[in-house]
């Protein structure tokens, strides 16, 4: 069990704005604070020392940014961001444990399981009626990591052996300024989140709650859920705001107010505050943004828009998907359409968030698998759906322009067959374990490799596999008899170098 202890916690100037998330990827070490300062800060100043290795220790998250033209993985010392296409390591930060101290923090007593305790880092009020909680002692594991985009502003929960943050804490850290930004307590241990450049959604147990990305954060909606131990959840922003994801390509083009990440040894720096930025990017956008997560009941999905900025309930859709629990889902760009799987993992079903109408049903196999990852394509014209038994199928929603690439079976058209037969099958696919042969052979645990898949472009698709540690980029070829194949075109061990 995680042991805890008490100690006070620091405040800190405004954090800068929207800038560029920039570091040469040394390691960096968190150092313990100076003992003539009156308070212990929860993240000590850090100070760079060379990398004693460049193996990756085990790795507990992955995740893609907004546009999937970056990736960060999360481990048992610290975490790593990578450009993805080409593979390039930009960042990387690596926690050591600090001393604890043993001081008391106050914080306001009304929290509840919900809302728990909000901490600003350029808040400095005092609490009149204040309890004493407990602090965790620091370790160094970083169990979850979401990306803001390509800025200095990343979620950080703790985790693994020897956390480095409470698992109950999010945190907004300040990459620029090596520091925590905003800090969320909750009573309940942070299983996912989500970011857009007004929002931040956490995802607990049995609760999503909405917050205002601003310093302090203002908490607009909770919504109940079903027991969700997997944090399932996504986030859209409409293609009319000035938040949306866009292709990787396009994105530092198009885009005044989203920075590409630098090369090493560049810099970037903003007068702006995080209040500015965020109130700014609301005001001079369209504010849908839609919010996919379980339902309470077994199967049901709910669709909300969290883009309203009053406390008022916003407009909510439930789909019906699934007669069992919900084990992965994921929304397109522009948050008009929800794939989801349930834990039999034999069906992938299409639904319009706006109407709940059912548009696709896929077949993925006929044996139970575990989705482990699903993404639409940047033009939202095809589905990419990895499961635990490491194949990788590629399914297409623009039928009509499309020319009915997907499969069917040669019975389909036959009456009274059961709905198996009625399929529609993947249109390419490809067993990701006759590239692994010799990484498996190598592997002496019993745990299932689980792969997190993004998109490079609209016909390239890349997998970060978590126990391999490696980066692959699998693309779609058409054959001269007008069929298409999954190719895996290259692949990378993850390291801790540039080379």
């Amino acid at each position: 069990m995680p042991s805890y202890a008490t100690t006070s916690t620091t405040t800190h100037s405004p954090p800068s704005a929207n800038a560029t998330l920039t570091a040469t990827p040394t390691t960096v070490t968190a150092s313990t604070p100076a003992s003539n300062t009156s308070t212990t800060s929860t993240t000590p100043t850090t100070t760079t020392t060379p990398s004693s290795s460049t193996a990756i220790p085990r790795i507990l998250c992955m995740n893609f940014n907004q546009d999937q033209g970056c990736f960060a993985i999360s481990h048992e010392q610290g975490f790593l961001v990578y450009n993805t296409n080409p593979i390039e390591l930009r960042v990387k930060r690596n926690f050591t444990t600090p001393a604890t101290s043993s001081s008391t923090t106050t914080t306001p007593n009304n929290r509840s399981n919900s809302t728990g305790s909000t901490e600003s880092a350029s808040s400095t009020g005092s609490h009149n009626n204040t309890h004493t909680h407990r602090q965790y002692k620091s370790g160094s594991g970083i169990s979850h990591i979401t990306m803001l985009h390509r800025t200095n502003y990343l979620a950080l929960v703790g985790g693994g052996e020897k956390p480095r943050f409470p698992p109950n804490k999010l945190i907004i850290w300040d990459d620029l300024k090596r520091k925590t930004s905003l800090l969320l307590e909750f009573n309940t241990p942070v299983l996912n989140v989500l970011l857009s450049r007004v929002r931040i959604i956490v995802v607990l147990i049995d609760q999503i709650i909405v917050y205002g990305f601003a310093a302090p954060p203002k908490k607009f909606h909770t919504y109940n859920t079903i027991s969700n131990e997997f944090g399932i959840a996504d986030l859209s922003v409409n293609s009319n705001s000035s938040t949306t994801t866009t292709t990787a390509t396009t994105s530092a083009a198009s885009d005044s107010t989203r920075r590409s990440i630098s090369p090493p040894n560049s810099s970037s720096s903003s007068n702006n505050s995080l209040k500015d930025i965020t109130s700014s990017s609301s005001s001079s956008s369209s504010s849908y943004q839609t919010l996919a997560f379980p339902g309470r009941s077994v199967g049901q999905i709910q669709i909300v828009d969290v883009g309203n900025n009053s406390n008022e309930k916003n407009s909510m859709n439930i789909i019906k998907a699934h007669k069992l629990n919900i084990r992965c889902l994921c929304l397109n760009k522009s948050g008009t359409l929800v794939a989801s799987a349930s834990i039999t993992g034999t069906l992938i079903r299409i639904h319009s968030t706006r109407t709940t109408t059912l548009l696709y049903e896929f077949r993925r196999g006929i044996d139970k698998a575990v989705i482990t990852s699903m993404k639409f394509s940047h033009d939202d014209s095809k589905l990419a759906v990895l499961s635990d038994k490491h194949t990788l199928h590629v399914y297409n929603i623009d039928e009509v322009h499309g020319g009915g690439l997907n499969r069917h079976h040669v019975l389909n058209n036959l009456p009274y067959l059961p709905n198996y037969f009625k399929s529609t099958w993947s249109f390419c696919s490809v067993n990701t374990n006759k590239y692994h042969e010799n990484n498996d052979s190598t592997n002496k645990s019993t745990e299932v490799d689980e792969g997190t898949i993004g998109w490079s472009g609209d016909d390239s698709i890349i997998i970060i596999w978590k126990l391999k540690k490696i980066w692959e980029k699998y693309v779609i070829v058409e054959s001269e008899n007008h069929t298409y194949e999954l190719i895996r075109s290259s692949w990378k061990k993850l390291d801790n170098t540039t080379n």
